[in-house]
């Protein structure tokens, strides 16, 4: 009998090929930014425009609070008022002690405000989507992909015994192609696509992707964490912003945890696959409920948004300012300008750590993007533009860009 090739045998982490590539990418940005990480930056207050950090306020473009709910006075009372009536936790899955009438209310009124027939809230977004796209699909089917979709998309096609592929970015025609030769072969097919990108800041052309969704019979799951809450006149997302059918998309993914100023993640559907999910998704079923006063936050956020419409006119006022005052200053903003996601391309990672480092000596928090969340070179600093910025924060944050800059010797790609 042959012997199997030994292989040279792991007994410490430190050992690990892993570890010593990502030893050798830190000390390169250590040395780049002088031991100033711009990563697990502290911040000492609600991020809204502002916040506080080592102690002074500074300019905040680095949340998800797009629509100002994590801090405000209505969002804050309604979540210690759930505390004092249910307590701190769920304490218990839903399926068998961790059931709230509070959150049956705010399933409800989620799946109005997204035009669907149900709805169901987990405590995790990144394991809402990976849960779904992970047991949605199985032996015999097939799960096409946007490539520049949430890691969260990619680990639930790594769990799936489904077949996964990719297609290119936005590309419908693409997509028509893959499934006019292989639609045949499968039983259930998944698209799966965000409404809006969390890197370039782009809207998906979700009427080109509906139209071959329905041509080739598959069903379509859209990934709403940045499109909700930023697209449509009460933040609805891509239904209000598109004005889709009800039944245009088969699942509305969406997260409790960055417009909605929560934490945790939804399905909303028809009823048939959201009961079905109740019983049988495995990060539903073995997990604890959403904690009392983050359904309360949310719920609270969700009836504001639909209340008042000038949040998100100033939302969207904020957006397209932000815009046109980056182009004047020549900035390449890559796909960006209608949603609350707008990149600034720098190109070089070390680069891009030290304007994100620079800029907040100056005071103005924004986080860099680097390999391997962005393609290599493509390096950026991510932006992110909420309701309640003004004119004025946003004129600053961009001067002091241009200057840093300057003062490092730092050309900007135009």
């Amino acid at each position: 009998m042959q012997e199997t090739e030994s292989v040279k045998m792991i007994t410490r982490f430190e050992e690990t090929p892993e570890y010593q590539a990502f030893l050798q990418r830190h000390e390169e940005m250590e040395l780049a930014t002088d031991h100033h990480d711009p990563y697990f930056a502290i911040h000492d207050s609600p991020l809204t425009d502002t916040s506080i950090m080592n102690g002074r306020r500074v300019l905040n473009f680095g949340s998800y609070n797009y629509v100002g709910m994590s801090g405000r006075k209505e969002v804050s009372e309604a979540a210690k008022e759930a505390i004092d009536k249910y307590g701190t936790s769920a304490s218990g899955s839903r399926l068998l002690a961790g059931e709230k009438t509070l959150t049956q209310t705010l399933e409800k009124e989620l799946a109005a405000w997204k035009h669907t027939e149900d709805c169901l809230v987990l405590v995790s977004g990144f394991g809402t989507n990976q849960t779904f796209v992970g047991n949605f699909c199985g032996d015999g089917d097939l799960i096409l992909y946007d490539e520049y979709a949430h890691s969260s998309i990619w680990q639930g096609c790594q769990m799936s015994r489904a077949t996964c592929r990719p297609f290119p970015h936005n590309d419908a025609k693409a997509l028509d192609r893959i499934l006019s030769t292989r639609r045949s072969r499968f039983a259930k097919v998944l698209i799966v696509i965000e409404g809006a990108y969390s890197m370039d800041g782009d809207i998906a052309d979700v009427p080109a992707i509906i139209e071959v969704k329905k041509k080739y019979g598959c069903f379509l799951m859209v990934d709403e964490a940045h499109s909700s809450c930023v697209l449509g006149e009460t933040g609805g997302g891509v239904d209000e912003y598109f004005h889709l059918d009800p039944s245009d998309i088969d699942i509305k993914m969406g997260t409790l945890s960055k417009g909605l100023g929560a934490c945790g993640g939804y399905l909303a559907g028809p009823r048939s696959i959201i009961e079905y999910m109740r019983y049988f998704l495995p990060g539903f079923v073995f997990s604890v409920g959403i904690s009392p006063a983050l359904a309360a936050a949310a719920l609270t956020s969700c009836r504001l948004l639909q209340s008042n419409p000038e949040i998100m006119q100033r939302m969207h006022h904020n957006i397209h300012f932000f815009a046109e005052e980056a182009r004047k200053r020549h900035l390449n903003i890559c796909l960006a300008g209608k949603t609350a996601v707008i990149p600034v391309l720098i190109r070089d990672d070390l680069a891009a750590y030290r304007l994100s480092n620079a800029l907040l000596e100056k005071g103005v928090f924004v986080p860099p993007a680097v390999f391997p969340a962005v393609p290599r070179d493509q390096a950026r600093l991510r932006f992110c533009v909420i309701s309640e910025h003004t004119d004025e924060e946003i004129v600053q944050a961009l001067d002091t860009l241009v200057e840093c800059a300057r003062e490092l010797g730092i050309t900007l790609p135009e």
